[in-house]
């Protein structure tokens, strides 16, 4: 993360990273085994959960300088997952879009 202070309008979206990085952590064996379901907190898990979850720790951290490189890499070998969910890739537009908020 960037050396800058944290703003108290921040604090939502690094609340939300860290409960994703605890979640993409708890079913990270979804990316070795697609088939797979994984059980935790209360839900079910297939890999398209994962593949989700991923974007959106990929978007959220992008203002914030975090190592991004292997999400990148990785969604944008996800396409099919991607468009079922109607999410854009490359997320290179959406960027602007926070730049400018």
């Amino acid at each position: 993360m960037n050396n800058q202070p944290i703003r108290a309008e921040d604090l939502p979206r690094l609340t939300r990273l860290q409960e994703l990085c605890k979640t993409l952590n708890a079913i990270e064996h979804l990316a070795k085994a697609k088939q797979d379901k994984v059980v935790y907190a209360g839900r079910i898990w297939r890999y398209a959960d994962l593949v989700y979850l991923a974007y959106e720790y990929y978007v959220l951290a992008i203002p914030y300088d975090l190592k991004i490189d292997n999400f990148s890499q990785w969604l944008a070998a996800e396409q099919a997952i991607l468009k079922q969910f109607n999410l854009p890739w490359p997320v290179a537009t959406l960027n602007v879009a926070t730049d400018n908020a």
